[in-house]
């Protein structure tokens, strides 16, 4: 009798093993690698808008952006404005950071730019950066107005010259 239920009770033990181990914990194991989806980098054609070497007018070139996702988009795009590999033309807002571009669902496009005294501009410097901003920005056709801020502040005006509407409609 008692080398049946010893017989019985290894049976059951050996099954009871058996079903374990054809099921796969749900909780990560130390040493589980788990996959992180990267969003596709995307990549858009823009005009970029610079000055010309007399600082006279606004010439626009065409460049590419690369952005993770349509948030990212806006802030790519401006920041195309701070460099150019141009001779000819002048970056106006290559001294300048700019912090965040965020749309709303509205279209509203609100711009946070940094900019420390040594990129102060000239009247005609200022408006022709103010200008490139906005041109760069309204060409999404999404973007319906654009608020632009000074270091997180609603401003009078970026540089002391040129007075800012809050906010710009696109034309």
């Amino acid at each position: 009798m008692k080398k049946t239920i010893l017989v019985l009770s290894t049976l059951l033990l050996t099954i009871a093993i058996a079903a374990g181990c054809g099921q796969k914990s749900a909780d990560p194991q130390p040493g589980d690698q788990t996959e992180v989806v990267q969003p596709a980098e995307q990549t858009l054609k823009i005009q970029s808008f610079y000055t010309d070497d007399q600082i006279l007018n606004l010439v626009p070139k065409d460049t590419e952006i690369k952005f993770s996702d349509a948030k990212a988009k806006y802030l790519a795009a401006l920041k195309t404005l701070q460099q150019t590999d141009d001779e000819k033309l002048i970056a106006l807002w290559d001294k300048s950071e700019f912090l965040s571009a965020t749309l709303k669902d509205d279209g509203a496009l609100t711009v946070d730019v940094k900019i420390p005294e040594d990129a102060h501009l000239g009247a005609s410097g200022e408006d022709l950066a103010l200008q490139s901003l906005l041109k760069t920005s309204f060409q999404f056709d999404e973007v319906k107005t654009v608020d632009i801020l000074v270091d997180g502040k609603s401003v009078d005006s970026l540089m002391g010259h040129v007075e800012l509407e809050h906010p710009f409609s696109r034309n």
